[in-house]
């Protein structure tokens, strides 16, 4: 199957009321995050099961912008409980979705898929359910991230609750056994009778625009971008300028409405490690706060682009009233006053990206109640 006619028959099927320019930005996402083939030359290479398997997976947060993010975070999560607590034996959520288009048997097996997205102040939480049958009984089959370590070793999952939600908020995305049979059927069709790819591919004009750009950023093959945001009042170009600083190239990206002032390395091209690059940014950000005497904060970002990208905005809404009932009173205690004090401080400082300061000062809120070692015993 083409990557033009699996984003028609996905769009039919799963884009509710959007219109099809949004499924073009997902698909466009996915290639951008390389969880697709790239460029209008590959426009003819049709797709294998996991990429068909990482297309589905770009359907499941709301905003087509998110798919490839989301897609390439998603492929990567493990079984709860190793291999063998996963389905038909597979080492990742992307190869179990790929399974079901492979053979019909394990279609068959399937009841339902959940992908979930767990909202979470300050990060999401990302998880897949598979519901099937097997052996005549009903089994279910968790991935969670895979840095879950405790939970991903093999035989980990033994009391692991499955239906157990990790926030107020979660929003599924959840597919049924007729969903993949029926993709599975167009899939074979697809490659049984071998047809041609119809298409103008008009869809990848603006990519080979984004292409030519990222090309000026130091774009590469392999490349991998640490995205880090920067909070300052300092000098900044109004454009994405790529820079050579230290012995290495990064790019600088501008404050806009939706995004912050930023900061972006090649850590594969330009052979540096996440901590040397946020050492260069740093140094960076030191020489212009000296040279105008203002502010710079690099605050905190991802890594894994293969193209340089900018952090979105940091800017938390705020709630207001057109009346503002407000009736509490000053607490008599002073050691409660205190703690007050102490979480506050330990807000600001979480805001700062102080991690040490926050810390210490969420632990004097615990320390206030009880003494000595029995304050580490009663956080464990």
């Amino acid at each position: 199957m083409y990557a033009k006619d699996l984003s028609l028959r996905l769009h039919r099927d799963l884009s509710e009321i959007q219109s099809y320019d949004q499924t073009l930005e997902r698909f466009q996402s996915l290639r951008g995050y390389g969880q697709l083939p790239r460029g209008r030359e590959r426009a003819t290479q049709r797709l294998t099961n996991e990429e068909i398997a990482r297309s589905i997976l770009g359907y499941v947060p709301i905003l087509s912008g998110w798919a490839g993010q989301v897609a390439s975070i998603m492929s990567e999560l493990r079984p709860v409980g190793g291999v063998s607590g996963s389905f038909r034996n597979t080492t990742s959520l992307v190869a179990a979705i790929a399974a079901l288009l492979q053979e019909e048997c394990h279609c068959n097996a399937l009841i339902s898929l959940s992908l979930s997205i767990a909202r979470i102040p300050g990060n999401d939480e990302y998880h897949a359910k598979f519901l099937f049958e097997e052996g005549g009984s009903r089994k279910t089959a968790s991935y969670v991230s895979r840095y879950a370590s405790s939970l991903t070793a093999e035989g980990a999952g033994k009391d692991f609750d499955h239906d157990q939600l990790v926030s107020s908020s979660t929003r599924q995305l959840v597919l049924s056994r007729e969903f993949f049979r029926a993709l599975k059927q167009e899939v074979d069709l697809s490659r049984e009778m071998g047809l041609p790819l119809k298409t103008d591919r008009r869809e990848y004009e603006s990519e080979d625009e984004r292409n030519a750009f990222h090309k000026r950023l130091g774009v590469q093959s392999h490349s991998k971008f640490l995205n880090l945001g920067v909070d300052t009042n300092v000098t900044w170009p109004k454009d994405p300028t790529r820079i050579k600083f230290g012995g290495r190239h990064f790019v600088l990206f501008p404050k806009t409405k939706d995004n912050s002032y930023s900061l972006s390395i090649d850590l594969f091209n330009e052979g540096v490690t996440a901590e040397e690059a946020r050492t260069l940014f740093n140094r960076f950000l030191s020489l212009l706060s000296w040279c105008d005497n203002r502010y710079a904060i690099l605050r905190e970002g991802w890594s894994g682009n293969p193209v340089p990208v900018p952090v979105p905005r940091r800017d938390i809404a705020t709630s207001t009233m057109s009346i503002w009932a407000f009736g509490r009173t000053m607490p008599d205690d002073e050691r409660l006053l205190n703690c007050l004090s102490y979480y506050r401080e330990g807000l600001n400082a979480a805001e700062a990206e102080i991690a040490s300061q926050e810390v210490l000062s969420f632990f004097k809120v615990f320390e206030m109640k009880r003494k000595g070692p029995r304050v580490k015993a009663w956080i464990a």
